[in-house]
């Protein structure tokens, strides 16, 4: 054999040894693949401080629905802690919008995508520092597309727009929804990316019994077997399937988040043998090195947690034409109806007109408002009549709980109103106490008139719980007491109500408030009231 050829065996040796090695070397990609499902969805978030814990690396995350705002805010840096923080502080009203009437969706969610989008420091997906991949479905086509260019905030939205509850997302001149709809836990899409191992994660639900005479519960059980046939089919390459043991609860049920993170937690917990089993059979030498990631110090994350707050608050809202009811209950009037148009071209600006019934003791209020959300809020209304009354009314928030108003009215039932409200003066799972301090000065009179209201509330079940998967509800039976006297002499007189009503979480994410009461004093007749404690639904 001559040197030269020689020479070629052992180079060609030497470049077969250096490739084994770097092959060698290289660790097994890992893909987290996350499944929607709402709420339940915040299960996610400890599952990953599993993984965290037991040094299982995430080398690559897609998601879908919640699975996807998840895994963005995991992906643009955020650790375990911050993602509780984030969850702890969610104010989900204040990011969504009602529309009346609906437009494309009930739900309008341009504030949340400001909001998330803010979070994310406005990043596209080329500046994660996690590869991440958001599933989202075609409208017309129901094709699944993982996005994986352009603002990340934009197609998490997308992903997480469930049809007909939110409207659909534009993107490059089409429209997507909820990835969900087709493919609920995208393992197919790791693998087509080239993941070595993928664990997939589905918070499927699931009923706790099953009535067949219920229209509803058929509904659901057939959309269900629908999805989960795709599941089925979509995640037949994963290396461990995870499903945390929350398949009993409501998709609605925000307020649980803590609940759910610890019931992901204990899922990682109980599939991490089988997750290390899966990485070592690709690399039987590979170290599990606990690690964390370091995400934003207290300081910086209140910082941007406020930010997001306020990018919200200062996004328009969609305009909206918005019937208003109030009840009475008084001989001579028994409610006002009437609508509200407000956001959009608005602005911060409303206008609208009600109305009293009976019509032969009432007459046509027109108004024109001003609301800032915790900012501010004015109007000033106008009811022509033989007298016209002309008023004008200011609402100011003081903290969380806590807020003043004045009233100023001319040919009105007095002459102006101040009036300092608590609704949370003491607050337990069972409880409620709120109060307000009222000063009037009555029309054509000299002497002001002072009032002390108290109103307690008892809650026979401690949470909210589901009904008909549309709403989270919360009954209560309340009384009250209302104290007035002049202040220029000491003549007291009481009202009092008693009645039932209900707190509501529209979707589990916008709160009401409707009550039924009966209102007496010692020296006129019970008035009944109906009301909606949620003021500008």
């Amino acid at each position: 054999m001559s040197s030269k050829i020689r020479t070629q065996i052992l180079l060609l040796l030497f470049i077969f040894s250096i490739t084994l090695s770097v092959n060698a070397a290289q660790p097994p990609r890992v893909a987290l693949v996350l499944g929607g499902g709402a709420a339940r969805g915040f299960s996610h978030i400890g599952l990953i401080q599993a993984f965290e814990e037991h040094g299982v690396p995430i080398d690559m995350l897609v998601g879908t629905s919640m699975g996807s705002i998840v895994s963005s805010l995991y992906a643009a840096g955020y650790s375990v802690d911050n993602m509780k923080t984030i969850i702890a502080n969610l104010d989900t009203a204040s990011l969504i919008d009602v529309t009346f009437p609906p437009k494309g969706g009930l739900i309008n969610t341009t504030r949340l995508q400001r909001y998330l989008d803010t979070l994310l420091t406005h990043k596209s997906f080329d500046q994660l520092g996690i590869p991440f991949y958001s599933v989202i479905t075609e409208l017309v086509s129901g094709t699944e597309k993982a996005v994986h260019e352009g603002s990340v905030a934009v197609a998490v939205q997308a992903s997480m727009s469930i049809p007909a509850l939110f409207q659909p997302v534009s993107i490059d001149g089409l429209y997507y929804v909820d990835g969900g709809m087709k493919n609920a836990v995208p393992v197919n899409v790791a693998e087509e990316l080239g993941a070595d191992v993928i664990i997939g994660v589905d918070v499927k639900k699931e009923l706790e019994t099953i009535n067949y005479d219920s229209i509803l519960n058929n509904l659901q059980l057939t959309m269900w077997f629908m999805i989960d046939g795709y599941v089925e089919l979509n995640t037949q390459a994963a290396d461990v399937i995870i499903v945390p043991e929350v398949k009993y609860d409501s998709y609605m049920d925000y307020q649980k988040a803590e609940f759910f993170i610890e019931q992901g937690y204990a899922a990682g917990l109980k599939y991490m043998d089988q997750i290390k089993a899966a990485v070592l059979q690709h690399d039987p030498s590979f170290e599990f090195v606990p690690y964390s990631q370091p995400g934003y110090s207290d300081a910086e994350l209140a910082a941007v947690l406020k930010k997001a707050e306020q990018a919200a608050a200062d996004t328009p809202r969609p305009f909206a034409v918005m019937p208003q009811l109030d009840w009475i209950g008084r001989e001579d009037q028994k409610f006002k109806l009437g609508f509200r148009l407000q956001n959009g071209g608005l602005g911060w600006f409303n206008f609208g007109y009600r109305r009293g019934f009976p019509l032969k003791s009432s007459s046509h209020e027109f108004f024109v408002g001003w609301h800032k959300p915790n900012i501010a809020q004015g109007e000033l209304f106008v009811r022509p009549d033989a007298k016209t009354q002309i008023g004008f009314k200011a609402a100011l928030p003081l903290g969380e709980q806590a807020q003043l108003t004045a009233a100023y009215q001319i040919n009105g039932d007095y002459l102006w109103q101040v009036r300092l409200a608590h609704a949370g003066l003491i607050s337990t799972n069972r409880w409620n106490l709120s109060s307000a301090q009222t000063l009037t000065m009555p029309n054509g009179q000299s002497g002001m008139i002072g009032e002390l209201e108290s109103l307690l509330k008892f809650y026979p079940t401690p949470e909210h719980y589901p009904l008909m998967e549309v709403t989270l509800v919360r009954p209560y039976l309340f009384g009250g007491v209302a104290v007035e006297t002049p202040l220029k002499q000491w003549e007291l007189s009481a009202d009092y109500q008693v009645g039932v009503g209900s707190e509501f979480q529209l979707f589990g994410l916008y709160p009401l408030d409707l009550y039924l009461g009966l209102e007496f004093a010692a020296d006129s007749e019970a008035i009944w009231r109906l009301g909606l404690r949620r003021e500008g639904f």
